[in-house]
């Protein structure tokens, strides 16, 4: 397959940089997150972002010696430091439908930011200190991380109840070694808890049930990253496959080389391989097919990293350019025109995206808003009545079954 890259402009804060990359069927445009500071040694990573196309992570700061919390929204990057009243906000590890962030604060807090302030979670009975926040539900109601148990840095994973401000520490399996870590890191609407302990034993939590996951390809142990609204979780067999498993059949299924570690409610998952034992690619995998991303990036990034997809099939992570500087990336895919959604009809879905698009403020660069051009249908980098006359005419009505059923927000 053959790249081609197209500049489209640049923010000077930012950093940012958007370029059309294709091959094949199959096309993205590529934006950079951009930089808070740090002229030395520059960094950010994207690490969630939902259907609203509200992308979170963290950033390298101008005094060089942190990084702070962010959100990227239609190419404008702004510092979450400032929503917390306790210590640094350092950064958001997950975000859900509703807006609802989920991060790491200063000291050993996790905190969650909700209408504009970020508030520390309650540490679990049981727990000495806070420990990573790894997933949040769609509905903003509950996050799965871990805690320190006795101060010694013996981590065990954690629920957080965010509504009730409750926690839980899981009693897991009894024959673990007295200094196995672990952590929770996914949790769906349904309130279905994945995790891991000891480096190779997954599991399922539901309700107080706890429910370990084998390996059905073979090999030792399975490490599991994340799990969707379906109860399809996906991540890496030990000595084979990205796997995905259903937890409502109890089939596992190889995914293709590498380790997935996100997938959206269609299924689609994401996450990386390892290139010739000296690089690492964003890896998509989809209906059976093993997708390499890297082609998609522009040339001078060496290395990179799917870390999340959401359900129109937006993907961020973190890429490495040649100079060994990590940048936050946002993959946005380029569907048929007047399919926003990427499910291969033009119905009522997409028509609320369309209202959304022609009212929506520009990108940073006057060009449309992220994810609009799949309304222009005459390429003229606007959405007028021209274009909803062509939207009207492209109309098909339901043909798939509907993604989103409360449409764009």
């Amino acid at each position: 397959m053959s790249s081609t890259l197209r500049r489209i402009g640049i923010a000077p804060l930012v950093g940012l940089f958007a370029s059309l990359a294709s091959g094949g069927e199959r096309s993205y445009t590529f934006y950079d997150i951009g930089f808070f500071g740090c002229p030395p040694d520059p960094f950010t990573e994207a690490t969630d972002l939902n259907d609203m196309g509200v992308v979170t992570g963290f950033s390298s700061t101008p005094d060089c010696t942190t990084g702070h919390a962010l959100t990227w929204i239609n190419g404008i990057l702004t510092d979450l430091d400032d929503t917390s009243e306790e210590g640094i906000f350092y950064g958001v590890e997950a975000i859900s439908q509703a807006g609802v962030m989920l991060g790491a604060g200063d000291p050993d807090k996790l905190l969650v930011l909700r209408d504009g302030m970020a508030v520390p979670l309650p540490v679990p009975p049981g727990c000495e200190t806070q420990g990573n926040g790894r997933g949040i539900n769609d509905a903003g109601t509950m996050a799965v991380g871990q805690c320190d148990t006795n101060g010694s840095g013996v981590d065990a994973p954690a629920v957080y109840w965010i509504e009730d401000g409750t926690a839980l520490a899981l009693d897991l399996f009894d024959d673990l070694p007295a200094d196995a870590t672990g952590e929770a890191r996914d949790v769906n609407d349904d309130g279905v808890v994945v995790g891991i302990v000891d480096g190779i034993r997954s599991f399922i939590w539901q309700d107080g049930v706890l429910t370990e996951i084998f390996n059905g390809l073979g090999g030792e142990g399975v490490t599991v990253w994340a799990i969707n609204n379906h109860g399809l979780i996906v991540g890496l067999a030990h000595d084979g496959p990205a796997m995905s498993y259903d937890m409502n059949t109890g089939v596992m299924r190889a995914l293709g080389d590498g380790t997935a570690k996100a997938v959206n409610d269609r299924g689609v998952a994401v996450g990386d391989k390892t290139i010739d034992f000296s690089s690492e690619h964003a890896i998509l995998y989809e209906n059976g097919e093993e997708i390499d991303l890297h082609e998609f990036f522009p040339p001078y990034f060496v290395n990179t990293d799917a870390e999340a997809i959401n359900n129109y099939g937006w993907i961020v992570g973190d890429a490495d350019d040649s100079e060994n500087r990590t940048h936050g990336f946002l993959l946005v895919p380029v569907y048929d025109k007047g399919d926003y959604d990427g499910d291969t009809d033009v119905d009522h879905q997409d028509f609320q995206h369309f209202q959304r698009c022609f009212a929506a403020e520009p990108y940073i660069d006057g060009t449309l808003h992220v994810g609009c051009s799949v309304f222009d249908f005459d390429d003229d980098v606007d959405l007028d009545l021209d274009d909803y006359a062509a939207f009207q005419s492209a109309f098909t009505g339901p043909t798939a079954p509907n993604l989103n059923p409360n449409g764009p927000g």
